[in-house]
């Protein structure tokens, strides 16, 4: 019997996790199949209960529905506790299992420009799902994390539970980070605006923004600034997707081919 996965998230059109598991289903003679669900979130509590009925076998949440699922789990991982934030829930006799991924995409993604975070100065600009689970996996890997968000009580109250440094304003700070990473909603906007000041990229080697399938304004400006390393959502995307694909499975994710199909599928991304 094909076991059957749910992508949930609202307003979602697109998402690479679908053609990508699947794909990856296939080649390895999985019998799978991932379906991507735009849903209202008054019908997450329906979804939740196909899941715990085993109706279907594991669900990914996407925005708005990190942090909601949390409600219907019967347990989790440290991470998502940490995070307050969950991306794969899994059916388990009966039983939900919430883990989180995205601060190992974070992770995954940043090596990709530095063989060793610890002691890096890494800015990380928003505080939600994917901004908290980023500081979070720097902060793991021994690195100087400072936060910023629009919203400073969010920022500074996160920085303060999981001990890294909160910045309320770049006017009168200082610091010259070695990356930033830019997770907030801008990217997702067709007007998008100038969140990083362009004297912030003067030591800057890295830089990555969560959202893929197309350019932003902070990814240009970066550009402008001739960082070295310039990391779009896509590299984020497959440094999480490996270790859900090894979840669900219990195999070893078939990297290469993953990769492939990401950089197919993003032609078509919305």
């Amino acid at each position: 019997m094909t076991k059957q996965y749910k992508v949930l998230g609202h307003p979602l059109k697109f998402c690479l996790t679908t053609p990508v598991m699947n794909g990856a289903f296939k080649e390895l003679n999985i019998d799978a199949n991932f379906e991507t669900l735009d849903i209202l979130p008054e019908e997450l509590p329906a979804m939740m209960e196909r899941l715990k009925s085993g109706e279907l076998s594991g669900l990914i949440t996407t925005m708005p529905f990190k942090t909601p699922s949390l409600d219907f789990l019967d347990g989790f991982t440290e991470e998502v506790k940490t995070i307050n934030a969950v991306n794969l829930t899994l059916s388990r006799d009966g039983k939900l299992f919430g883990y989180n991924t995205d601060y190992l995409g974070a992770i995954g993604a940043m090596k990709t420009g530095f063989p060793t975070l610890k002691g890096l100065k890494i800015l990380v600009l928003g505080c939600g799902g994917a901004a908290r689970a980023a500081a979070y996996g720097f902060h793991l890997e021994g690195a100087e994390v400072f936060l910023w968000n629009r919203t400073p009580e969010k920022a500074s109250a996160y920085a303060e539970k999981i001990g890294i440094n909160f910045v309320p304003d770049f006017k009168d700070w200082s610091v010259r980070p070695d990356a930033i990473v830019n997770a907030t909603a801008l990217s997702n906007q067709d007007r998008q605006s100038t969140i990083v000041p362009y004297a912030l990229w003067e030591k800057a080697q890295v830089a990555m923004d969560a959202v893929y399938g197309k350019t932003s304004l902070f990814l240009e400006e970066a550009r402008a600034a001739h960082i070295p390393h310039i990391f779009s959502g896509e590299l984020w995307f497959l440094k999480q997707i490996f270790p859900i694909f090894e979840l669900i499975t219990g195999q070893k994710a078939p990297e290469e081919f993953m990769t492939r199909l990401t950089a197919e599928s993003k032609k078509i991304a919305c």
